[in-house]
């Protein structure tokens, strides 16, 4: 009887450990989560900035998708892709990329990082927006989605 006691305490005290760490994550996370690892493969990957852009607020990329980080002292925005540039006319001829949304390149010009927005299902409501973060490599021709979340608009730069 003992042990039956200490093992559904066991169990419990688990049970809250795991839920407390997830409510802090969330918290940390404000929700922007994404627990893909890809991104690791991406040399310079730390100075990708996400930024909201009605609370302002600024995020990096870290093991659970987003997490706050503080505003750079510049920050760049991409949304007015220019279609003739060489960035775009790269991500739309090398991949199967439509509705390129953003697309900025790595300070040493060896990677795109561009958004794309997808819209899934049948279309019956307007919530139906996938929006994907992806790095498409100039050297190997590869593209990795670093993060994505439903309709998980934000404005992106790589210092």
């Amino acid at each position: 009887m003992k042990l039956r006691i200490k093992i559904i305490l066991g169990i419990v005290f688990f049970l809250l450990l795991f839920l407390e760490t997830s409510v802090y994550i969330l918290y940390l996370s404000q929700f922007h989560l994404d627990l893909s690892q890809d991104y690791r493969s991406i040399e310079g990957y730390e100075k990708i900035v996400f930024k909201d852009p009605k609370s302002k607020q600024c995020f990096r990329l870290c093991a659970w998708g987003l997490v706050k980080t503080g505003s750079p002292d510049v920050f760049e925005d991409h949304r007015d892709i220019d279609r003739s540039s060489y960035e775009y006319q790269l991500i739309v001829e090398k991949t199967d990329a439509k509705n390129v949304w953003q697309a900025v390149s790595s300070p040493d010009g060896r990677y795109i990082m561009y958004v794309v927005r997808t819209v899934v299902g049948q279309g019956y409501t307007t919530d139906e927006e996938i929006v994907s973060y992806r790095v498409y490599s100039v050297d190997d021709g590869k593209s990795t989605t670093i993060y994505s979340g439903y309709r998980q608009y934000l404005l992106v730069d790589w210092k």
